[in-house]
This record gives structure tokens, sequence and C-alpha cells, in this order.
């Protein structure tokens, strides 16, 4: 659902995706964002992106970026030689492999087989 502002609501996924993996709400958020635009993205793209619609600083996406990458939602790639050099960042999950592994873990946890095996044999046991 939107926000009377245009920004999309989110709930943080926890432990719902691969190896356990989970993502918070502004995780969630960051990433909706990079899906969007052509990658690889900059810290500063992103947060122009976001700002208008939550006012966070920019230390706090660049965090929240980093983050994600030792998380493995995002690749992280120094642009240059030196260590004052920006990060770029590319996901490692598209928004519909994300979809399917979320997918996935609602049919292991509810129905205890695959959605894979859930879709084959029918959800209805039919």
């Amino acid at each position: 659902m939107d926000s009377k502002e245009g920004a999309k609501d989110y709930v943080g996924i926890r432990k719902g995706l691969a190896n356990g993996k989970s993502l918070g709400e502004l995780e969630a958020q960051v990433l909706d964002v990079i899906w969007e635009m052509e990658a690889p993205v900059t810290t500063t793209q992103v947060f122009k992106v976001m700002y208008p619609k939550r006012e966070l600083s920019y230390s706090t996406i660049m965090l929240t970026m980093a983050k994600m990458a030792k998380k493995g939602f995002l690749e992280q790639t120094r642009e240059g030689a030196s260590k004052t050099s920006p990060f770029t960042y590319t996901p490692l999950i598209s928004r519909e492999q994300m979809g399917l592994e979320l997918l996935n873990a609602v049919s292991q946890t509810i129905l205890k087989k695959s959605l894979k095996e859930a879709v084959d044999g029918g959800l209805l046991g039919e």
C-alpha cells in the first residue's frame, strides 16, 4: 500500500530468504529503488531518489547499502584505486528471484513442501 506521500509501505523480510537471510524495512526500500535503476548504482543516486520520500541522512543510506553487500544482496565495487574512491552497487538477486524465494519459504512453512512440489501436485491436493 502506498502512503499519502507516494512512498511505498514495506514490511521487513525476516529469514524468509535462502540461507536464512533477512531484510529490514529500510533495506527492502533501498533494494526496491536499486531494482528500478540501471545498475551499477551509487549511494548518491539512491539517496537522491529516497530522500524526498523518506528524509534519511546520506550516511544512513551508505551504511545500509554496505550492510546489504555484507549480507549478499548487493555487490560492492570500488570505482577507483584510492581508498577514498566511491563504491558502486549491483543487485545480486532480482525482484523475481526474491519473490520465488519468499513464495518457496511460505510453501515450505505452510504446506511442508517446496513451491514446485505444491504447484506440480496441485495446491488443493487434487
